[in-house]
């Protein structure tokens, strides 16, 4: 039985699973069974429920309980909790964009453009050495 299925019972014979007709009945309790056994909060409530029908001892109870809490709160690490939360993502996603400025920056940075070296040879009057570099000559200098 799938859970549209359950739901569709529960509008058809009402609330109480145990007054449903027995293949229904049956499959609907197997169906609740199989989902309060993956629930960890069903895991909870029922050792709470045992403990308030049942005399035994209360200690060890409370150690059960404890050590189901303690194994239910083991969550995500920072780096997992700081990228699934949209603020931490929103951090990440502009420091990424920061960096990426920055190292945009120094690349433009460090390249030489020779045209402009070119370019500013012709304005001058300069000529261009063989290394790229600009030379002036002393009798063009004074001629300014």
């Amino acid at each position: 039985m799938t859970r549209d299925e359950f739901e569709r019972n529960r509008r058809r014979f009402g609330d109480t699973v145990e007054a449903w007709p027995a293949p229904f009945r049956q499959q609907a309790l197997a169906l609740l069974a199989a989902e309060q056994k993956d629930d960890p909060d069903a895991a909870l409530d029922r050792l709470v429920l045992e403990a308030a029908l049942t005399d035994g001892d209360d200690q060890a109870l409370a150690r059960k309980v404890l050590a189901r809490i303690e194994a239910g709160s083991a969550g995500p690490s920072f780096l997992a909790r700081l990228l699934l939360s949209p603020t931490g993502f929103a951090a990440c996603a502009a420091a990424a964009l920061v960096a990426a400025t920055l190292a945009g920056y120094q690349v433009a940075r460090l390249q030489d453009d020779p045209s402009d070296a070119e370019l500013l040879a012709l304005a001058s009057g300069s000529s261009l050495a063989d290394g790229g570099g600009v030379t002036v000559d002393p009798a063009e200098e004074d001629s300014l």
